[in-house]
C-alpha cells in the first residue's frame, strides 16, 4: 500500500481541456482528496490551456505545473500514461486502470507488439507499419521504449482497477497488488423518476457499436430511436427520463457510465456481453436483457426491445437492483479512497 505523511502530495495527471467521464472521474478523486485533508493536485498536460474545465469547477481543485520528486508523494497515472512512471525516480506510483480496452488505443507509444498481438492482430499490424515508418522515414526508433504487459506487473506498483472485468484482466495479466477503486455517476441523474412521463423512446449512444446499432434500427424503423449526441447534461438528462429503454452493442471497456445513467433515470437497460457488460458485478441486469452479438438473433433482440417498451411498468421492476447498487457507488467510492490513500 502507499506509505503516507501529513505533508505527502498527491499528483493526478490528466489532459487538460478534456470533458469526459474518465476525466471526471480523475477530478472527483482529487477533489475528495482534498476535502479530507489530503495535498491533492492535478497536473494537466497537452496543448490546451491548463486551466480547470468549466464543468469541474464544482469540485475542491488546484491545480500543479510541477511535481515534487519526493519519496513522501504519489503520482497517479491511467492506461495513457503508464510509460511515465519512470519520468521521477522516487515518488510512489499509482496505476488507475479505468479501461482495459482502452489501454490499447492509447499505448501506442509504449506498449510492445506482442501484447497488441494478443488483443488484434490486425491492429497490431497497423501499430507494427506506424512504428517501422517512423524509424525508417523519421529516424526515430519508438521500439526500444516499448515494454510489454508482464514487465510493467513484475515492477510491483500498486494497481487500481475501475470494474471487475480489469479485475480479473490484471489478475491474469499477473498483477499482484490490486486494489478496487471504482467510481460513481453525477448526482444530478440520481433523483427520482415518473413512470408516467415516460414515452415509447429507445436511446443509444452512436458512439459505441454503431455499426450493429445501426443494422437494429433498419430492421425496427416503426421503433422510436433516439441518440445520445449534441447535448448538454441537462439536455441528456430530459432525453433519458423520457425513454423506457436504453440499448448498448458497444464494446465495454470498463464500467461505462452511460447505461448507468439510463437506469439511475428509469431506463431498462439492453445490452451485449462484452468487456464489463459480460460480469454481473459490472451490469447486474438479467440474462434475458443481456446479448452475445456473434450469436444472437437480431430479431430476437428487437422482439426483447419492444416487449420491454410494451411492458415497461413491469420490466422497470426487473432493474430495482441496479438502481440501488448505483445509488450506493459514491459511498463505495470514498470508502475505497480512505482505504488506498490512508484517510
Amino acid at each position: 500500500m502507499l506509505k503516507l505523511t501529513e505533508n505527502s502530495k498527491i499528483y493526478i495527471y490528466c489532459t487538460a481541456g478534456v470533458v469526459t467521464g474518465g476525466s471526471e472521474l480523475l477530478h472527483q478523486l482529487a477533489s475528495f482528496l482534498r476535502d479530507n485533508g489530503r495535498n491533492s493536485y492535478m497536473v494537466y498536460y497537452g496543448v490546451d490551456a491548463h486551466v480547470v474545465p468549466e464543468d469541474y469547477k464544482c469540485y475542491n481543485i488546484v491545480t500543479s505545473e510541477e511535481v515534487e520528486d519526493n519519496s513522501n508523494n504519489v503520482e497517479v497515472f491511467i492506461e495513457s500514461q503508464f510509460d511515465w512512471i519512470n519520468r521521477n525516480k522516487n515518488t510512489q506510483k499509482f496505476l488507475w486502470w479505468l479501461s482495459v480496452d482502452n489501454l490499447y488505443y492509447s499505448s501506442g507509444r509504449y506498449l510492445s507488439v506482442y501484447d497488441y498481438w494478443r488483443f488484434d492482430k490486425k491492429y497490431a499490424l497497423r501499430i507494427l507499419k506506424g512504428r517501422l515508418h517512423q524509424l525508417i522515414f523519421q529516424r526515430k526508433n519508438v521500439f526500444k521504449n516499448t515494454f510489454s504487459l508482464k514487465q510493467l506487473s513484475q515492477k510491483h506498483i500498486l494497481t487500481g482497477y475501475q470494474s471487475e472485468y480489469g479485475h480479473f484482466f490484471l489478475k491474469k495479466e499477473g498483477f499482484k497488488e490490486l486494489v478496487g477503486l471504482k467510481d460513481y455517476i453525477n448526482d444530478e441523474y440520481l433523483s427520482s423518476f415518473s413512470t408516467s412521463n415516460k414515452e415509447d423512446i429507445v436511446v443509444y449512444n452512436p458512439r459505441k457499436g454503431i455499426e450493429y446499432t445501426r443494422k437494429l434500427i433498419q430492421l425496427s424503423p416503426d421503433i422510436k430511436w433516439v441518440p445520445l449526441q449534441n447535448m448538454s447534461r441537462k439536455e441528456l438528462i430530459e432525453t433519458i427520463r423520457k425513454a423506457k429503454v436504453y440499448i448498448d452493442f458497444g464494446n465495454h471497456p470498463g464500467k461505462d457510465r452511460i447505461p448507468r445513467e439510463c437506469a439511475a433515470s428509469g431506463c431498462c437497460v439492453i445490452t451485449g456481453s462484452r468487456g464489463s457488460a459480460a460480469y454481473f458485478e459490472d451490469v447486474p441486469i438479467l440474462g434475458k436483457y443481456k446479448f452475445d452479438e456473434c450469436k444472437a438473433s437480431m430479431h430476437d433482440i428487437i422482439k426483447t426491445i419492444k416487449e420491454t417498451l410494451r411492458n415497461y411498468d413491469t420490466c422497470i421492476e426487473d432493474f430495482e437492483y441496479y438502481r440501488r447498487s448505483i445509488s450506493q457507488e459514491k459511498q463505495e467510492f470514498e470508502n475505497q479512497i480512505r482505504l488506498i490513500f490512508a484517510l
